[in-house]
């Protein structure tokens, strides 16, 4: 039996039987660079970084692999990765704030926020976009792959902001990026103040997430990870792309310390109400009450299970209880998983290097959360 598959069922194993133990940082030490060495065989699986925050705190930060390969650099626990879509519940978190703060009205047209997000056939709220029912399309064409630098969030919305809506929003679910710019354009609007002032003012610097910013080309990131695709059965340098149209959608670079510091501040109340936090997390569901899968951007246990059935990783289903809340992300060149169990106390981030890396990643993530609930 390959050594990763064994290294799983000895982690189900764990959660259904084993008494519990003290130290999870060194059960994770012990257990987790063999699995994720196993991962790094793929050549999908470039450079890997992880870190686990349990009961207020990191208690185990890592980086596995190459981050260039062209320059031969090592991973860190300091590397910096693209969050991708992670972005969005980093977001979410200022819409949580400027909601307590009574500055956001979640069922407001968006419009009424943003003057230059035109009339549609229907008015779409905030909440509604946050789930992504909005009728807001995704990415079409070449838009995956830009180039050009904007300089403001509304100009990067107007890739969208003139476009029909795809669907009267409440009655779908249909995945947009495009939808979570113009959240960020509203955040602006409801703030009076740019968007990445507001995250860093309202998230980044109360949870001292230090080594997280929007990926601005404009600026130097000494400590950012290379990003890679494969051709001809070998990773490259994936290629260049300018992310400044979607920090909101998935523009944000960190450490996992950091994404996990994040997941952390939602186990509990504390950096967000109590009832903030269930609006963040309860699903959404459509006008015919089908589940959305969404909360306000955080996705849901039953979208992980959906995800799970989708890998072949059903064997996971014990660990997702119904109060796991989780992102993936995906950009070019890199993926990465945010898993936060409130139950338990427990966050967990991991990124990949390479955009086709993320079973890797869920695969991982798993059996880490196994290993931290047994702990608890």
């Amino acid at each position: 039996m390959h050594t990763f598959q064994r290294s799983i069922f000895v982690a189900m194993a764990l959660f259904t039987t084993a008494p519990v133990t003290a130290d999870l940082g060194s059960t994770l030490d012990s257990n987790l660079p063999v699995a994720i060495e196993q991962e790094l065989s793929s050549p999908t699986v470039t450079g890997m970084t992880v870190a686990v925050g349990k009961s207020g705190k990191i208690v185990y930060a890592a980086g596995f692999g190459t981050a260039n390969v062209e320059s031969g650099d090592g991973v860190s626990a300091d590397t910096q990765m693209r969050v991708g879509s992670i972005s969005k519940v980093f977001t979410a978190a200022v819409i949580g704030k400027l909601y307590e703060a009574g500055k956001l009205d979640l069922d407001a047209p968006i419009n009424s926020y943003v003057p230059s997000f035109t009339k549609k056939r229907w008015p779409v709220s905030i909440r509604q976009a946050a789930a992504h029912m909005g009728g807001i399309r995704h990415y079409k064409g070449d838009e995956f792959l830009n180039t050009h630098h904007f300089d403001t969030v509304t100009s990067g919305i107007q890739m969208v902001a003139a476009d029909p809506l795809i669907y009267e929003p409440g009655t779908r679910v249909a995945y947009s990026s495009h939808a979570w710019n113009l959240i960020s354009a509203a955040l602006e609007g409801a703030a009076d103040s740019s968007f990445l002032t507001i995250m860093q003012d309202k998230v980044f610097s109360p949870l001292e997430m230090r080594d997280t910013a929007a990926e601005d080309i404009t600026l130097n990131f000494p400590a950012l990870s290379g990003f890679h695709v494969t051709e001809n059965d070998h990773p490259v340098i994936a290629p260049f792309v300018d992310n400044s149209y979607k920090w909101a959608g998935g523009g944000f670079i960190a450490t996992a310390a950091d994404v996990a510091r994040f997941g952390l501040a939602h186990t509990k109340p504390g950096f967000l109400q109590p009832q903030t936090l269930d609006l963040l997390f309860t699903e959404q569901f459509t006008q015919a009450g089908q589940p959305s899968g969404f909360g306000i951007g955080w996705m849901t246990a039953s979208n992980m299970h959906a995800r799970l059935i989708r890998e072949g990783l059903t064997n996971y289903t014990p660990v997702v209880h119904e109060h796991l809340v989780w992102h993936s992300g995906g950009s070019m060149g890199g993926v990465a998983l945010l898993l936060v169990d409130p139950e338990h106390d427990i966050a967990i981030a991991l990124m990949a290097n390479h955009g086709d890396a993320f079973s890797a990643l869920l695969r991982t993530g798993l059996y880490t959360l196994a290993m931290a609930v047994n702990e608890h």
